[in-house]
């Protein structure tokens, strides 16, 4: 669903919105509260928060529901009538194509052979793998790639990823089936969905699976994979719902090129995130070499260490200091640099 669409379904429910940038302020209609800043509502996924009773983040579906009552008809009118899926670019003024995600059998896995030698020869236990309901594929688009199914909110499987075992030159490292922008893995996995609870103290977003295994062997088991250098709005949302205590960006540490494109895709992110996060629960720990699958037992505990001894107030300074070249470059929208100087003036004081 689009910003213009959440936007129209909050007006047609009675609701004056005070536009605060990144999400819109009003009153609680559904309890004829007057507040006009008891309610938060995020623009890019109808996130939600009542301030006044002081709830935790929910989703745009239990505002609608709330703010209906008993009117059933009018809910499954609402309901029914938009993809409630998350906004994956802003729309403008134009209405967006809606897009549904394909939703696979489960008796695909079947198909999928348990050859876990190529893992097992990096170090990630048959466990692990078969935690992961991973397997080889011997046919169809993902022919002779390790897959792994990605699991929805409810359940289902919207997609797989696959990684290639042919290592042919012509052939992508990684393939994926499905709709990437709407993927939290390994968040609904059944093995790991458990460790996603409203308390969890930190999550840790790496940029693919190959990150994760390495992270899982060594139980670290709430990780998200952002599956490239983007966070998505998905992501940022299943975020917002878990509000962890830290949200710790570990992309991939580009050390050895001419430019370190992780560091500089973790600025980017970073600065995203403080639309919906404040500045101490955010960190930048990039793995201590290339990524997660190159650094041994001892690499590991050195960079957990490093993680929990990261000083929040001089990261910030380091990273508004390092991250000029962004500007320079032009390579920052305005939004993300409204976030960065509000963060300097944080740090100022």
């Amino acid at each position: 669903m689009s910003t213009d669409e959440i936007y129209e379904i909050l007006l047609s429910l009675g609701y004056t919105l005070q536009d605060r940038g990144s999400y819109w302020q009003t009153n609680a209609v559904f309890r004829q509260g007057d507040n006009k800043t008891a309610i938060q509502i995020y623009k890019d996924t109808g996130v939600w928060r009542d301030y006044v009773e002081g709830t935790k983040p929910l989703r745009f579906e239990r505002l609608v529901e709330r703010s209906v009552g008993e009117d059933r008809t009018r809910l499954n009118k609402i309901l029914s009538s938009k993809d409630f899926s998350l906004l994956e670019k802003p729309s403008g003024h134009k209405k967006d194509k809606l897009t549904m995600d394909k939703i696979y059998s489960p008796s695909s896995l079947k198909k999928l052979l348990p050859h876990y030698r190529f893992y097992n020869d990096k170090g990630i236990s048959s466990e692990i793998l078969k935690s992961l309901e991973g397997g080889l594929a011997t046919q169809g688009q993902l022919y002779q790639r390790f897959v792994f199914p990605i699991y929805n909110n409810i359940g289902q499987i919207h997609g797989f990823s696959g990684r290639d075992m042919l290592n042919k030159e012509e052939r992508p490292k990684w393939k994926h089936i499905g709709r990437k922008s709407s993927w939290v893995y390994p968040m609904y996995t059944p093995f790991l969905k458990e460790f996603f609870t409203e308390d969890l103290k930190e999550v840790i977003l790496v940029e693919s699976i190959g990150d994760l295994l390495s992270l899982l062997e060594r139980g670290h088991k709430n990780v998200i994979v952002t599956f490239g250098l983007e966070i998505s709005p998905s992501v940022i949302n299943s975020l917002v719902l878990l509000n962890p205590s830290h949200i710790v960006i570990s992309f991939n540490n580009d050390y050895n090129s001419t430019e370190n494109r992780g560091l500089l895709a973790s600025f980017k992110n970073y600065f995203k995130l403080l639309s919906y996060f404040d500045p101490p629960k955010l960190k930048i720990c990039l793995p201590l070499a290339n990524d997660f699958g190159d650094m041994d037992s001892d690499s590991f505990e050195k960079w957990s260490q490093k993680c929990d001894n990261i000083n929040i107030e001089d990261q910030q300074k380091l990273i508004i200091k390092e991250s000029t070249p962004l500007i320079k470059n032009n390579k920052l929208s305005k939004k993300l640099i409204k976030n960065r100087n509000l963060l300097r003036e944080i740090i100022n004081g």
